[in-house]
């Protein structure tokens, strides 16, 4: 390649790489000087103090509850939205169930709708007083329902339901795309065999879908540690902050505390902890490609 064409090369991709480095990278470099600082938000001094922020996050309780928090929604939804998005999936692309097609949309709505819509909506739906859910158990002969967010018991797996409620239609898209890709002379053959369904399923099928979970996994992983704004809207991270994440924590502090360097440092725990799992995952999961 000559010399004339690199030239040509660094003209065309130049302004994308200044882009980038402005609007990605500076950002990243700035966050992370930042979280060394005593910063508050509002004003131009910004003293520098080491790792202090770090220190003090590893001894904050509401840091590791935090934590916590944000494990549990990661795992409950990690482990359950696949199970009902393939199951879904299996059933349509097989046509186990009548009027698949217009199920596939109807699974997938969800996902056309914004995540502020669609808490605000699950708000007024598990509302103790007046909500769908509660007046439907009153017909049923329930006094009292329980107060789905208000208590320490139910709101964390109420948080899960409207998560998994939400995802489960973009994975099951996501699932049907794979299936429909396998070729069908592979289903054909283990029938011949005396296969089972469910042999067929653990034979042929699951092992065919090995590139879109490893997806997947990474796609729940950043879902679920980037959990916020369903949190936010529906509890606020209580009640007694039972569904706080680290997502609404550091929003609360650099917010409503005004201690933006100590924010930005749960910002770079956090992202180093997913960047972290992601590549973890992606590395347990490496395994040769099924050939068909």
């Amino acid at each position: 390649m000559g010399k004339g064409q690199w030239k040509v090369i660094a003209l065309f991709v130049s302004p994308a790489f200044l882009m980038y480095g402005i609007f990605m990278v500076y950002p990243y470099m700035r966050a992370f000087y930042i979280g060394l600082t005593d910063w508050h938000g509002v004003s131009a001094r910004m003293s520098f103090i080491g790792l202090k922020n770090f220190s003090a996050m590893l001894h904050d309780p509401y840091f590791w509850n935090a934590l916590k928090n944000t494990v549990f929604f990661t795992v409950t939804n990690g482990t359950i939205v696949p199970i009902i998005a393939l199951f879904f999936a299996v059933a349509m692309s097989r046509e186990l169930v009548w009027g698949s097609r217009f199920f596939r949309i109807t699974y997938f709505f969800p996902n056309l709708i914004s995540v502020v819509a669609i808490a605000v909506l699950w708000s007024f739906v598990l509302n103790p007083d007046f909500g769908i859910l509660s007046n439907f158990l009153r017909l049923l002969g329930v006094d009292n329902p329980p107060p789905w967010l208000g208590s320490v018991k139910t709101a964390p797996w109420c948080i899960v339901a409207v998560k998994v409620w939400a995802a489960v239609g973009f994975y099951m898209i996501l699932y049907l795309s794979a299936l429909e890709g396998i070729p069908t002379d592979l289903y054909d053959s283990a029938k011949i065999d005396g296969a089972s369904e469910w042999k067929t399923f653990r034979h042929v099928t699951f092992p065919l879908l090995g590139e879109i979970m490893k997806v997947t996994v990474v796609f729940l992983l950043l879902n679920g540690f980037g959990t916020f704004a369903v949190v936010k809207i529906m509890t606020d991270g209580g009640p007694n902050r039972s569904t706080e994440t680290l997502a609404t924590y550091l929003y609360d502090n650099a917010f409503k505390f005004g201690k933006f360097g100590y924010a930005t440092a749960i910002a770079i725990a956090l992202f180093l902890i997913t960047f972290t799992l992601a590549l973890l995952s992606i590395r347990l999961q490496r395994r040769e490609t099924v050939q068909y």
